[in-house]
């Protein structure tokens, strides 16, 4: 009876020894942020938004400068003269009109940054579910690979507040993923705003 039951004792470790194993086989990790950074249509995406803002900037400043210049033709009015008066309210809608069209344009840009980054998200989670379900993971745990800035305090406090404390290298499948969305790209429409391995 005594053998019998040893028997069955270790047969039992072993079965849970086994189970063990292969959940742990069955996550992996992935740092999103790690293949954002290596996405040429993103960043290539993401650069060509930079440079329409920067372009517009430019736009706006020099058409503010205008505005400014012409106000100097105050100074041949008198002050509350039809002619004052008039330019006055000219210049004042202009201006009014100018930081309105800022305000509108800003929002432009920060949507269509917002659905890039949300385009390539979906394209980047697509390619990850698709790797493990061919892979047969069943769960992918986010993490980061960066180095802790230890005189950075939101560098720290991001690295606590990690779910992965230790993982091995092999359920890494960050390349992999990598790989995968390197040659697609991501569906980002129209980025031009409006004129009006285990």
């Amino acid at each position: 009876m005594f053998k019998r039951s040893a028997a069955f004792l270790v047969l039992t470790c072993g079965f849970v020894f086994l189970t063990s194993t292969t959940i742990h086989a069955q996550v992996c990790v992935v740092d999103v942020a790690k293949i954002f950074e290596s996405h040429p249509q993103f960043n290539a995406s993401l650069e060509n938004l930079k440079q329409q803002a920067e372009e517009y900037k430019l736009s706006l400043q020099t058409r503010g400068e205008a505005l400014r210049a012409e106000s100097e033709q105050l100074n041949n009015f008198e002050v509350g003269s039809p002619e004052y008066n008039e330019l006055e309210t000219k210049l004042a809608q202009a201006s009014a009109n100018l930081e309105v069209e800022r305000r509108n344009k800003t929002r432009e840009f920060v949507k269509l940054e917002a659905k890039l980054h949300f385009d390539t998200y979906q394209q980047v989670t697509g390619a990850i579910n698709s790797y493990c379900e061919e892979k047969g993971f069943r769960a992918a745990l986010r993490f980061s690979n960066l180095d802790v800035d230890p005189s950075n305090p939101q560098s720290i406090m991001q690295r606590v507040n990690e779910y992965v404390v230790f993982h091995q290298p092999r359920i890494d499948i960050t390349q992999a993923i990598i790989t995968a969305v390197g040659g697609s790209a991501a569906t980002t429409g129209n980025l031009s705003p409006g004129t009006n391995q285990r």
